[in-house]
């Protein structure tokens, strides 16, 4: 059944064709409030992706494209003049044809193009993507005449979005500040942290809601700022709901070896190498990663692995989707931030495979959500642990697996498109001030 039609404006730097993960949270949340009668709308930079992985704009929604200005904008107009066909237009065996296959490094105009943008950002907030914020704030302005949207989205990261909801938030009738992450978080540059703190109070006293990937962020914004709990609320990472793989939650019928899977990125706060230095020790376990732009000294853990550790570059999403089904185990390598969950951690509870979170932060909440869903393990993130847990899966799996459950009960709540109506039910309930439509929230606290 469809909730009554709503007009939204979603502002988001990072949106399809782009394959970056906060690209792929708004394909999926677009895409189902579209499929739930929303008049959808984007404002997102005219971007391409790179090296065929280009995301799909999903049927329905309306994406009003503007210059990226700086040398984004510069190398999207170059682009185009000279590949008028993107890998977006392609048939979609020809996309897998093009995708980069291999470890993923820059070559010298990438590198170049890297030190140039960093260059930039010191002086530009909060980076490069910033210069984005001159032509969409003109953009932005006409939009909201034209469409007169019931709500405004702006989708944090980076925080150049939350800026341009600043700029009309007395024009619109409910503006949601998507933060996911706080403003200010660990990893904030030094020279950027009190000019962050600043904008992230200004958000958390001028927005009409906010919404955050985890409850602990939630907790932590409440306790920096005096403002109503109503007001902000989770609204998670999630999974493809219309996908329905089989569940295969049984040892594998060929015992003594076991195939891992990675897909995502590594940052400074999730750093694999305990990983990679346990499979090299272990010579019947297999890793493959799909991951961009990998560090040189984590491939040269391939390198001496004699093709047990695979590096497979950056890919599409539905080839990643097609990997997670071919494996027999996902691996989510926890950030050692206990504010934050990768939101892979979602995306696998769609692959029906079990999954094994390696967790840095004491107070990781993936452990807990783990532990609820029964859908997979979690061992500290360092070389003993991971040594003797994966020994087990292949040695005597049957006790680890026995701990798990197909049952969907406790994870159907993460669905994209369960997401979406709990969203669309909290804008409704404001901007219309009626009873909040019944959903099914994922657990905050």
């Amino acid at each position: 059944m469809k909730l009554p039609n709503m007009r939204i404006l979603l502002v988001a730097y990072d949106y399809p064709p782009l394959n970056s993960p906060q690209a792929i949270r708004w394909y999926y949340l677009s895409r189902e409030l579209a499929h739930l009668g929303v008049e959808m709308h984007v404002l997102a930079p005219d971007l391409s992706a790179r090296d065929g992985n280009s995301l799909a704009v999903p049927a329905g929604v309306t994406v009003h494209r503007c210059n990226a200005g700086g040398m984004a904008g510069w190398l999207a107009r170059r682009q185009r003049a000279r590949q008028p066909t993107t890998a977006a237009a392609l048939p979609q065996s020809d996309v897998a044809k093009a995708q980069h296959v291999g470890p993923s490094t820059l070559n010298w105009k990438g590198r170049l193009h890297q030190r140039l943008e960093r260059y930039v950002g010191h002086w530009v907030y909060p980076d490069s993507r910033g210069q984005w914020r001159a032509s969409a704030g003109a953009a932005l302005e006409g939009l909201v005449d034209s469409i007169k949207p019931d709500v405004l989205i702006c989708s944090h990261e980076p925080a150049v979005t939350l800026q341009l909801g600043l700029q009309v938030a007395g024009r619109v009738r409910v503006w949601l500040a998507d933060l996911g992450d706080p403003v200010l978080a660990e990893y904030t540059a030094r020279r950027w942290r009190r000019r962050a703190g600043e904008l992230e109070a200004r958000v958390c006293r001028a927005a009409t809601l906010i919404s955050v990937t985890t409850a602990s962020t939630r907790e932590l914004l409440l306790a920096r700022h005096a403002m109503d709990p109503s007001k902000i609320f989770v609204l998670s990472q999630g999974f493809d709901d219309t996908l329905s793989p089989a569940i295969d939650f049984a040892p594998k019928p060929h015992p003594g070896e076991l195939h891992l899977l990675y897909t995502g990125r590594f940052y400074s706060f999730r750093d694999p190498t305990a990983l990679l230095e346990a499979v090299l020790e272990l010579k019947q376990v297999r890793l493959t990663i799909a991951a961009p732009e990998v560090r040189p000294e984590y491939l040269a853990y391939a390198a001496k692995s004699g093709g047990r550790i695979v590096f497979l570059g950056e890919q599409p999403h539905a080839q990643v989707l097609k990997l997670q089904q071919q494996c027999d185990v996902l691996v989510n390598i926890g950030n050692a931030l206990s504010v934050q969950t990768p939101g892979k951690l979602y995306e696998y509870l769609g692959s029906g495979k079990p999954i094994l979170h390696c967790h840095s932060a004491k107070d990781d909440p993936a452990v807990g959500l783990l532990d609820e869903w029964r859908r997979g393990w979690s061992c500290a993130n360092d070389l003993a642990s991971l040594r003797v847990f994966l020994a087990t899966l292949v040695e005597a799996p049957e006790q680890l697996y026995a701990i798990l459950t197909s049952g969907s009960s406790t994870v159907l709540a993460y669905g994209w498109s369960n997401l979406a109506r709990c969203l669309l039910a909290r804008c409704q309930q404001v901007a219309q001030s009626k009873e909040l439509v019944s959903c099914t929230f994922p657990t905050e606290q």
